[in-house]
């Protein structure tokens, strides 16, 4: 078992090593190990810098700087994420959730939806995001995970929405009745070629099925918008979110399935990041 070390000492250890492997991050890791290993805080570990700390959580911390060293994110190591200001749980069978997604749920929210259906939902995060904006909602959530589902019914309970939101495990349309006001998406769409020269952190880490978008990565838009229409209200309109060049493809998809209202939204480093369709103008 490690000795007791003090925090400078483990920060100054780690952080070499994550630079050494190339990692984009590697202060900001070892901090953010550091902080689930003892649990202290980030203003806990500069004033408590000289204290050593007990030889078992040097331990918990080595063990986590050794699984970053072979690439594993670091908010699966932590179990969670932050994403629109709230902490989501994860699992093996959950992408982690990401900053440039927010922008789905900001488009979600400006088209005051009462009734929701989310297709792949993940950990849930789309879904609990809208479910806690949105007072009067009530959302449908998809997967074809069974583990997905039930993180994102931990996640649901966790922030209060459970009663909101509804989790079916199945394959996108598949068994489900109604219609909506909104159907929102951030489907797989990563081509099935790019695949192997994505991050490992992505590569080995992340639900193969949450990525592989087929060929040219737009199969799951096709999939979506061959069915969508008959799960919308009236004035309902459908959110996807979509890879960087996707844009064209997934508006002549939408087009060809008779959406004629479509717009694409920018994220906040100005890249195109979602598609808006509905049917009528």
């Amino acid at each position: 078992m490690p000795k007791a070390e003090t925090v400078s000492k483990l920060l100054l250890k780690a952080a070499p090593l994550f630079s050494k492997a190339g990692l984009d991050t590697p202060e900001l890791d070892a901090k953010l190990l550091l902080q689930a290993a003892s649990g202290y805080t980030n203003v806990e570990l500069i004033s408590k810098s000289k204290e050593a700390l007990q030889s078992e959580i040097c331990e918990t911390f080595y063990g986590f700087v050794e699984r970053r060293l072979n690439h594993e994110p670091v908010h699966r190591i932590l179990g969670y994420r932050e994403f629109y200001g709230r902490q989501f749980i994860l699992s093996d069978e959950t992408l982690i959730p990401r900053p440039d997604t927010e922008i789905l749920v900001e488009c979600g929210l400006k088209a005051k939806p009462t009734s929701v259906l989310e297709i792949g939902t993940g950990s849930g995060a789309i879904a609990v995001s809208l479910a806690s904006e949105l007072p009067d909602v009530k959302i449908t959530a998809t997967d074809i995970s069974k583990d997905a589902v039930k993180t994102a019914q931990k996640n649901a309970v966790k922030h209060n929405v459970d009663k909101k939101i509804k989790f079916v495990e199945t394959d996108l349309f598949k068994g489900l009745k109604g219609k909506f006001d909104l159907v929102i998406s951030n489907p797989p769409y990563i081509r099935k070629s790019d695949i192997s020269d994505l991050q490992k952190e992505v590569q080995f880490h992340d639900p193969m099925h949450a990525l592989d978008g087929g060929k040219d990565g737009l199969d799951f838009y096709r999939l979506i918008f061959k069915q969508v229409a008959g799960f919308l209200n009236p004035n309902g309109s459908v959110l996807v979110e979509i890879g960087i060049g996707q844009e064209n493809d997934v508006i002549a998809i939408a087009k060809a399935e008779g959406f004629s209202k479509l717009e694409v939204i920018k994220d906040l480093n100005q890249v195109n990041r979602v598609v808006g369709a509905s049917l009528n103008d």
